[in-house]
């Protein structure tokens, strides 16, 4: 089996780290930068390089791991799916839900295997989360609520390709780490989002960039950018059983690195789990206080990958999909696109109720 890589920034060696440690050795570098996928090639011991897109659709590769950035994904997976290869993207598939329903559509009718991502759902606590959530004791699922922080984009911080918007798009906190919570609800509870109301967050719209670094105060010989993707959201979810959802999402929360929180209550019980303290899931019931269970080989953040890829390899090496994929397919990248979407033009909209159309 040959594999390629196209994009060799930060996301691509984690997926290198992965395809390494399961012996599946990478055939291909591809960056449109030369000497950025002759770097990376060096680094994991990779026997080729090229900045041409099309080495990827020669007949010889058999998967395609696309880590570009997401409004690159569209026209590149369409060409990779048209040439019959397996093909796994980073999120989000697209951020044009029309873009990613067809190359979802073209998955579906080429038989390839298709995924994207959503590594988080791979926390051995998830699987956990998910089992009680959907257990008869569970009862209904009333209320779902959660975030997702970090603090990487806390002034001053990196100048880079989320705030080029002919890269990422409109969208960045929605986007970047919305998506991993909204497939997160979908996996965890088996529901889907019908509407949102939704609030963005933009705290510094001028910023003052010098040596690829933007500050909020005006540098010595800095040039001064605008800036109007969302750092935070907070949103409201409604779900297709009638549950209520409370969604905050934040790029600029101190001291939070990767933090991802997710309480789903029901009925009967509740159950919680953040990423914070990965191995430990807790439930509770009326009466009977908070309990935790904890699994100190459950693996964390960095095993998801691995856990992922297992997952989808699983299949590509049988030759065909799985009739029920544990992982995140083309279909759940379109799903989740539509949310975006919603989200974004109910945030631009005045927060009025949307339909994820």
């Amino acid at each position: 089996m040959k594999i390629a890589i196209i994009g060799c920034g930060f996301i691509a060696a984690t997926h290198a780290q992965a395809l390494t440690g399961m012996n599946l050795p990478i055939t291909v570098a591809v960056d449109a930068n030369l000497r950025a996928a002759q770097a990376f090639a060096e680094k994991w011991n990779i026997p080729e390089h090229t900045d041409l897109l099309d080495r990827v659709l020669e007949k010889d590769i058999d998967v395609v791991h696309v880590c570009t950035p997401p409004t690159l994904h569209y026209e590149m997976v369409r060409r990779i799916i048209q040439a019959g290869k397996h093909v796994i993207c980073e999120k989000p598939l697209c951020l044009n839900p029309a873009q990613a329903r067809d190359l979802a559509r073209m998955a579906n009718e080429t038989g390839i295997v298709s995924a994207v991502n959503f590594n988080v759902r791979f926390h051995e606590a998830c699987g956990r989360v998910k089992a009680a959530a959907s257990s008869e004791n569970f009862g209904r699922i009333c209320l779902i609520k959660g975030s997702y922080e970090q603090e990487f984009h806390v002034l001053p911080a990196d100048y880079m390709w989320r705030y080029q918007k002919e890269l990422a798009g409109p969208m960045r906190a929605t986007t970047e780490i919305g998506s991993h919570w909204i497939d997160l609800a979908r996996y965890l509870t088996g529901l889907e989002i019908l509407e949102v109301s939704a609030t963005y967050g933009m705290f510094t719209p001028d910023r003052f960039v010098k040596d690829g670094i933007m500050y909020e105060e005006e540098q010595p010989g800095s040039t001064k950018i605008a800036v109007d993707s969302d750092d935070a959201v907070c949103a409201t979810l409604k779900f297709s059983n009638g549950a209520l959802g409370s969604l905050l999402l934040s790029e600029v929360t101190c001291g939070r690195n990767n933090y991802v929180s997710m309480e789903i209550s029901g009925s009967k019980q509740s159950v919680s789990w953040n990423s914070e303290d990965p191995y430990r899931m807790c439930t509770a019931s009326k009466f009977s206080g908070t309990t935790s269970s904890v699994n100190a080989f459950g693996g964390g953040f960095p095993e998801t990958f691995a856990s992922f890829f297992q997952e989808v390899y699983r299949d590509i090496l049988s030759g065909k999909r799985s009739d029920r994929p544990s992982y995140p397919t083309f279909e759940d990248g379109y799903q989740n696109a539509a949310v975006c979407q919603a989200i974004y033009e109910s945030a631009n909209n005045h927060s009025i109720w949307t339909e994820v159309k």
